[in-house]
């Protein structure tokens, strides 16, 4: 994952918000009230409630951080891509479902992305029996980022093992943010 350009005043992307939701879904859970959070944030409840408008990645992020904190869940991102239904993404998810091979779903993938998360992109290459697949940064400081990115790292696999009807696998993953050490259950 690498980092594009540094964000302008014209391009603040801006997400569906639908992991801020499943992380305040997640305090909830734990009879925790989002709202502090949110306020920290900037974030109007409905920004994250409402699947109708869309978040500002920046603040995505900062929530997921701050639940993290909160629940002291350090793979907050890895635990919420496990467990949600894959077609509370939306429409992208019936888009990649839909396709009958997965080089023609991450092809999809690609070109659809930004409709979710306006804060990164899917790079793919291919070669003999080799696909490489990136998920790179737009406008987003990379540092800035880990549970968000994680969680679309998890969500990728179970995307593409859902397109294949396997349990596919990667066989190389290299992550660019920060960590001490690789935790057990990656």
């Amino acid at each position: 994952m690498t980092s594009s350009q540094p964000a302008t005043i014209h391009s603040i992307p801006s997400a569906t918000g639908g992991i801020a939701r499943l992380a305040c879904t997640r305090l909830r859970e734990f009879g925790m009230d989002a709202t502090a959070i949110l306020n920290e944030v900037g974030a109007k409840p409905e920004q994250v409630y409402d699947d109708t408008i869309r978040l500002e990645v920046s603040k995505q992020i900062k929530i997921l951080e701050l639940v993290s904190e909160e629940l002291q869940d350090g793979l907050l991102g890895f635990h919420l891509a496990r467990s949600f239904d894959l077609r509370e993404i939306g429409l992208i998810y019936y888009v990649i479902a839909s396709s009958e091979r997965l080089a023609e779903a991450l092809l999809n993938a690609k070109r659809y992305c930004s409709i979710v998360n306006e804060g990164f992109r899917i790079l793919m290459r291919q070669d003999d029996r080799k696909l490489s697949i990136t998920l790179d940064y737009v406008n987003i400081e990379r540092q800035s980022d880990r549970h968000q990115i994680e969680f679309w790292l998890v969500t990728m696999v179970r995307i593409c093992r859902k397109v294949t009807d396997t349990r596919l696998a990667p066989r190389h993953l290299r992550i660019r943010h920060r960590r001490n050490e690789m935790p057990a259950e990656f």
